[in-house]
Order: structure tokens, then C-alpha cells, then sequence
């Protein structure tokens, strides 16, 4: 005969060992199960079948021994030294007037009572030797081919109650499918992930965003810009050495430095000291080529007196040279000032333009830095996100095949469920 293993096996498909949806340990526990849940739904005289006698010599009220192993006592019996006489059940309470002799209910040698108390039975009278039947609950491995002391007919009913409940195990563990939670389990990291890599990727654009505003009040050619502003000094700097230019229009036409406002005074200045030096000083005494002449005349006739008046003469108009020449030289000290102004100016503007330049490179770096950044989280965000799909596709994979197995297991479950209460009837009917 095939073992309750392989009839419960072939009865459920499952295939069970040591570390199966029943474990085989498991399976024994349901076996040993489904024997008590049958003994229990026998009729009386079916239990007689799973019965066992055990003797016991009955004692005083107070000093009960003997323990029940299942509770269930089919009959009791005391020797009244001839015969054994059945012993009636009384409840236990009443264990003290039955031992009372003077007591209406007392028992006796052949009126023996009995009584369960404390999860032990007694009998009455005392010092008696005593049998009783009681139906034990056998212990079924796995590995049993047979059952001892039960009705073979009905032995059939205990493998499918385990297959009940093994199936219902099987099923159980369905729900928690370890390569299901794994897939579930990391689709959830996964897209974790990719919400904290969007986040970041998110983080990134704001940054770069934040230098391209910045980047845009640099070089935006709308009036007032930095770089635009900067340029435009520049412009007009450049323009005021242009005869077309501003105040003070260095350079341009000879007008403008010949007869303007540039080099004129400069001009004038040596034009009206060469004057003097030509004999043109506003006193005719005072002609410097003359009183030269003079001097020379004069210092030959050794006309020392003069000479001398001579010689000063020469020397105011000479001072008169020297004023126009420090004029000359002021106003070209004005003109060097001016066009150092504008130098200084234009390169200011320069410098600035330089340098908003390099600060334009240097954000526009930052730029690409944080969108190259942003690019990577996006990257490893839709990685993670096809990992992802492919566990999902997995989990609805395996789903598929569980739900399939799920839904066989469960009608057949409930074929052995039909099966089972159709023999315990048949038992309780026979």
C-alpha cells in the first residue's frame, strides 16, 4: 500500500519534502490531525474499533491516579470478584456521596460508579480492579501506510483531510512567493531611486537655470546691461578723440587742434613766444633780435653801460619767451591729463567688459556642469526605471503561473472538501 505521502501527493500534485509547501513535519501533523477530527465524527460503535483498554485499581476520594490520555471513555468496568460489573458515570461532584456508605447514592461492589475528575477517573467502591476503553488519537507520519486500531474502511478519509489541508498551505505560501517579494521588493528600491535621481537631475536644471539668469543680465544687448553698458563707455570714451566726438575731441581735423579747443592754446602760446623772439614783443624796445644785435655792438665798443641795459632788455623779453612757453607747456599738461582721462576710462571699460566676459565663461561652464550632472541622474533614473519594468514584467510573469496554480489548487481543494464531508457522512450514516 503507497504511502500517506505519495496518497496525498497524488491526490494534490504537490510534490512534499523537507522543505516544501507542506514540509513533510507538516504533513504528519496533518495526518495526526485528520485521524482525531475522524475518530471524533464516528458514531459510537465505529469508535469501539479506535479503542483501547487500560486497567487501573480504583482508589479513595482524594487519591485519584489514573490519567486520561483523550478524554473519550467508551465503558468502565470493576470486578466485584466474580464478574465485571459496569460502572455508571456520575458527575464528579458527586464522588463524595457515592463513597459514603450510609449515603442513598452510595456505590456498591455491584452498582460500581465512575467519575472523571481533574483530567483522572476513578471508580467506586474502592480497591477495585478496573478496565476501561478509551479512545486514543493514534499518531500518523508521513511515511504510514496504515493506521492501528481504526475501521479500514474509513482509513481512506484521513490522506485527504491532509490533502485539505495541504493544499491550503500550498496556497498560503503563494502569497508570500519569495521570488515574487524579491521582484516586488526591488522594483520598489528601484523606483525609489529614481524619484531621489529625478529629484537631483530636478536640483540640477534649477541650478542651471539660476547661472543662465544670471548669465542673461551679463550679455543681454538691452540698454543698461552690464556688458552692453560697459561697451557703450567704451564707444563714447573713443569718441571724444574724434573731431566728430564730445567735449574735449582730442583728435580729428587740424581744426580741432590747430584752431579748437585741443592743441590751440598750445599753438597760440608758442606761436605768440616766437613772436617775441622775432622782434614782434608789444615794446619796440624790447626786440630780442635787436638788443642781440645790441649787446654784440655794444660789447665790441666796450660800451659796457649799454651793453648792459641792452642785456636786460634781451632778458625781460627772453622772460616774456619763457611765460609763453609755461603757458604752452600747462595747457600741453592739460591735453596729456585729458587724454590720459579717457585712456584710463577707456581701458576701465575694457577691464570690465574683460572681465564680465569671464565671469559670463565661467557660469556658462556652470552651466554645462549642472546640466551634464542632471543628465547623468536622468540616465541612471531611466535605467532604473527599465530595471524596473523588466521585474515587473517578471513579477506579472510568475503571477500568471501562480494564479494558474492558485486556481487548480483551489478546485481541487474543494473537490477533496466535497469528497471528505460525503465520506464522513457515509460514516456517521453506517
Amino acid at each position: 500500500m503507497a504511502t500517506f505521502e505519495a496518497q496525498v501527493e497524488a491526490l494534490t500534485s504537490l510534490s512534499i519534502d523537507g522543505s516544501s509547501s507542506p514540509t513533510q513535519t507538516e504533513l504528519t501533523q496533518f495526518l495526526t490531525d485528520g485521524a482525531a477530527e475522524v475518530i471524533n465524527s464516528m458514531p459510537r460503535k465505529l469508535k469501539f474499533l479506535c479503542a483501547t483498554e487500560d486497567t487501573f485499581t480504583s482508589t479513595a476520594v482524594g487519591s485519584e491516579s489514573e490519567t486520561l490520555e483523550s478524554g473519550q471513555i467508551l465503558q468502565v468496568t470493576r470486578n466485584d470478584g466474580t464478574i465485571e460489573q459496569p460502572c455508571r458515570e456520575i458527575p464528579a461532584m458527586l464522588r463524595g456521596r457515592a463513597s459514603d456508605s450510609d449515603d442513598m447514592a452510595a456505590a456498591t461492589a455491584t452498582d460500581p460508579v465512575y467519575y472523571v475528575y481533574n483530567g483522572k477517573i476513578n471508580s467506586l467502591p474502592a480497591s477495585g480492579n478496573c478496565k476501561y476503553l478509551e479512545v486514543n488519537n493514534p499518531a500518523v507520519a508521513f511515511g504510514d501506510s496504515s493506521v492501528n486500531n481504526f475501521p479500514d474502511e474509513y482509513e481512506y478519509l484521513i490522506p485527504v483531510y491532509a490533502s485539505i489541508k495541504s493544499l491550503q498551505n500550498a496556497m498560503a505560501s503563494k502569497a508570500g512567493n519569495t521570488d515574487v517579494n524579491s521582484a516586488l521588493n526591488l522594483i520598489t528600491s528601484k523606483l525609489s531611486t529614481t524619484a531621489t535621481n529625478i529629484s537631483n537631475a530636478a536640483t540640477e536644471i534649477g541650478l542651471a537655470k539660476a547661472e543662465a539668469a544670471e548669465i542673461a543680465t551679463y550679455t543681454d544687448t538691452a540698454s543698461g546691461s552690464n556688458i552692453e553698458t560697459a561697451a557703450d563707455g567704451i564707444a563714447t570714451a573713443v569718441a571724444k578723440f574724434q573731431a566728430d566726438g564730445g567735449d574735449p575731441a582730442l583728435f580729428g581735423d587740424e581744426t580741432q587742434y590747430k584752431t579748437g579747443d585741443g592743441l590751440k592754446r598750445v599753438n597760440t602760446a608758442l606761436d605768440v613766444a616766437i613772436s617775441y623772439i622775432n622782434g614782434n614783443h608789444p615794446s619796440g624796445d624790447y626786440d630780442l633780435a635787436a638788443n642781440l644785435s645790441d649787446i654784440d655792438t655794444e660789447l665790441t665798443n666796450e660800451d659796457t653801460e649799454l651793453g648792459g641795459a641792452r642785456i636786460q632788455q634781451a632778458q625781460t623779453t627772453l622772460s616774456a619767451v619763457q611765460a609763453q612757453i609755461n603757458i604752452a607747456q600747462a595747457h600741453i599738461a592739460d591735453w596729456n591729463a585729458a587724454v590720459g582721462a579717457l585712456s584710463s576710462e577707456i581701458q576701465g571699460f575694457a577691464t570690465e567688459v574683460s572681465s564680465r566676459n569671464n565671469v559670463v565663461g565661467a557660469k556658462t561652464q556652470a552651466v554645462q556642469s549642472f546640466i551634464s550632472t542632471a543628465n547623468t541622474y536622468l540616465a541612471e533614473a531611466q535605467s532604473n526605471i527599465s530595471l524596473a519594468n523588466a521585474k515587473a514584467g517578471e513579477v506579472q510573469s510568475r503571477l500568471s503561473v501562480i494564479t494558474t496554480e492558485y486556481a487548480f489548487m483551489e478546485k481541487q481543494q474543494a473537490k477533496l472538501q466535497a469528497d471528505y464531508e460525503k465520506g464522513i457522512q457515509i460514516m456517521r450514516g453506517a
